[in-house]
């Protein structure tokens, strides 16, 4: 029996600009390159025929001209054959870095459905590109399978339910699919691993294989399996890559920066093992410090730091001890602070936790101490 095996990854964005941690944005984007490595070093492993890239390869169309000569040079390295199928961050335009001379293993699927043909295989590739960043029709509907040999097919697009379900990132129908004849279908768009089987095709998101920001939580990897004639089989193969993790962690009785700096420490080994400073984390601080206590933000960060933690994006939305009731009787000018402060507070309960905040920056300023975090 004649099969065709393969690696199946997309939205890789190479060259994000990684907004969300912009202070080691240089070295994701390096690390970027590590995850490429990987990617095609499994394929040298599995003894894969291709890796299908479904889209999003690159962030965007125009690529740092350095930057574009590492990924080719990288890719140049290893005899793999690599189908690109340009989506909505990376469409193939006249002058998108798809225009460019490629290494020779490299075919780019450059706007309408194509098909490459591997006889020794009896494999066809088959693949569609976005031309523009939206791509409202169906690059499906041109899919003509030769019914002799295995047939692959490289996408970049929604998923929809019904023929005319609403969508601008190529509207790929779930009964349309199901027909279409081919045997594996690798899918690029969704950020997450999604598997899917119906009359005897699969097709699969193998979702990114590292992430970008906070919002791409969940394992990322690859897929890896075969297809032949009638049947496919995919596997999702796990990466070890850098973690964004969203925490909250209680500071109730912490009295300085030293205090603060361990309890993070203590709580993020325990729930992710000695491995945690390689991680990315977005830290909520919750609780009731000491009296009086207001972490400083930027002395944290610098004990962060210097304990190995590769990075720390850290909010306060502790809450104060402090006897407002007590304040507000108050004769002063810290009494007429703090019922004013309260007055705005219930005029607008949404901004509640920003209120609090202002009334405890504001009684340590009357104490003497304004050393206020500037990026609060």
């Amino acid at each position: 029996m004649t099969t065709f095996t393969m690696v199946h990854t997309s939205d890789l964005h190479l060259g994000s600009l990684f907004s969300s941690t912009p202070e080691v944005a240089d070295q994701m984007r390096m690390e970027q390159l590590d995850t490429l490595k990987r990617i095609l070093d499994i394929c040298t492993e599995n003894k894969a025929d291709a890796l299908l890239v479904a889209g999003d390869f690159f962030d965007c169309m125009r690529v740092d001209g350095d930057y574009l000569d590492e990924v080719k040079r990288l890719i140049s390295h290893y005899t793999v054959r690599i189908f690109i199928t340009p989506g909505e961050h990376d469409p193939f335009t006249p002058d998108s870095c798809y225009n460019t001379e490629w290494p020779p293993n490299v075919h780019i699927f450059r706007g309408k459905m194509e098909k490459v043909e591997i006889p020794e295989k009896n494999t066809c590739v088959w693949g569609a590109g976005f031309t523009g960043s939206k791509c409202e029709q169906s690059l499906l509907k041109d899919f003509r399978p030769v019914c002799s040999r295995i047939n692959v097919l490289v996408l970049y697009g929604d998923l929809v339910e019904g023929m005319n379900a609403d969508s601008v990132y190529n509207p790929i129908s779930v009964e349309e699919l199901a027909q279409c004849g081919a045997d594996y279908v690798a899918l690029g768009r969704s950020h997450s691993f999604e598997y899917y089987e119906q009359n005897e095709l699969l097709y699969c998101y193998s979702g990114m294989p590292a992430p970008l920001g906070f919002d791409d939580r969940g394992e990322k990897g690859v897929l890896c399996g075969y297809a032949a004639k009638g049947f496919a089989r995919m596997t999702f193969n796990p990466l070890v890559t850098r973690a964004y993790c969203r925490e909250k962690i209680d500071v109730s009785g912490c009295v300085d920066t030293a205090q603060f700096a361990n309890r993070i420490i203590s709580v993020l080994r325990g729930r992710y093992g000695e491995k945690y400073s390689c991680h990315l984390f977005d830290i909520y601080l919750i609780g009731t410090p000491a009296p009086g206590v207001v972490p400083v933000l930027s002395e944290l960060r610098s004990l962060l730091d210097a304990s190995s933690l590769f990075y720390a994006r850290i909010t306060d939305v502790t809450s104060p001890t402090v006897n407002f009731e007590l304040l507000m009787n108050d004769g002063s000018l810290k009494g007429a602070f703090v019922r004013k402060l309260f007055d705005k507070k219930q005029g607008d309960s949404a901004n509640t936790e920003k209120y609090m905040r202002a009334l405890l920056y504001g009684l340590s300023a009357f104490e003497g101490n304004v050393n206020i975090d500037e990026d609060y």
